[in-house]
């Protein structure tokens, strides 16, 4: 209400810097309620309006009035069964931006499994913005067929440390066809801090996408995996990621043993050779036999 009482205490003040009186202050506040509270009901009006642009955008207009009094007329926009695509999309917004809470919680939570995208991101992120997200919402998002829900909750999974979220990116970062999500998996798994999943970003050395190889190799280095350096040696002799893994390996082994992934594959053999050399001398130190 201020935005509009404002203007009409302006012209009040226009003959002067003398404060008006108190009678006429009330008055000003009042037709601004006035014109407010018009304003709202036009738009609540609109709601209901046979045309879906004049719905549409009442529904965007009622979100970014700040009023909490208007939720309840919205709420019936996140009923998949009545209501359009657009109208799920546009009402969970406007609803996480006037702070719905948890009386928007649960129909928004029930959104997360509508079958269009669009849905299913609109309803993503005002539980975000709502600070609402629980974790069956991550997990089930971490199985979603949208790469951007997909990729966002199992990097999300790994970086909160959930307990269950290794064994989701595990299978999906063997089984997954998309190199992005095979990505997000070894990623999510260096920051899960589980030792547990060394073995699986061992594998992962030898993706076909070098920015897994990369990320399995970032990981193993954020898990301190030092007896896994053979496995990184192993990894140079394709020379794939090669600088990637060649700083992953002077991390864990404090040295790189000249390897030059642009030198010629005879120099890049000799250094690898003489990293395996090197672990043969000192593999005991790291647990291995």
């Amino acid at each position: 209400m201020r935005f509009l009482l404002l203007p009409l205490l302006a012209v009040a003040l226009s003959a002067g810097d003398t404060l008006p009186p108190e009678d006429d202050i009330l008055a000003a506040a009042r037709a601004a309620d006035s014109v407010y509270q018009r304003h709202v009901a036009t738009l609540v009006h609109d709601l209901a309006d046979p045309a879906p642009a004049v719905r549409l955008a009442a529904i965007a207009f009622l979100g970014r009035l700040q009023d909490p009094t208007v939720i309840e007329d919205l709420m019936p926009f996140l009923v998949a069964s009545t209501k359009s695509v657009d109208e799920l999309s546009a009402a969970a917004i406007s609803l996480a931006r006037l702070g719905a809470g948890e009386r928007a919680a649960t129909p928004l939570r029930q959104l997360l499994s509508h079958k269009d995208d669009r849905v299913r991101v609109a309803a993503t992120n005002a539980l975000d913005l709502l600070a609402k997200t629980t974790t069956p919402d991550q997990v089930g998002r971490a199985q979603d067929s949208n790469d951007s829900l997909r990729l966002g909750a199992l990097t999300m999974l790994g970086a909160q440390q959930i307990n269950d979220a290794g064994d989701r990116m595990a299978l999906a970062l063997r089984q997954d066809r998309r190199p992005l999500v095979r990505r997000s998996c070894a990623i999510g798994l260096g920051k899960l801090g589980d030792k547990t999943r060394i073995p699986d970003l061992r594998t992962a050395l030898t993706d076909a996408d070098p920015a897994v190889r990369r990320y399995a190799a970032e990981g193993l280095v954020k898990l301190d995996d030092k007896a896994g350096i053979a496995h990184l040696l192993m990894a140079l002799e394709a020379n794939i990621a090669g600088d990637h893994i060649r700083r992953s390996l002077v991390l864990l082994a404090g040295n790189d043993f000249g390897f030059d992934p642009k030198a010629a594959l005879p120099q890049r053999t000799a250094a690898i050779d003489r990293g395996f050399t090197w672990w043969g001398e000192h593999a005991k130190e790291f647990g291995v036999h």
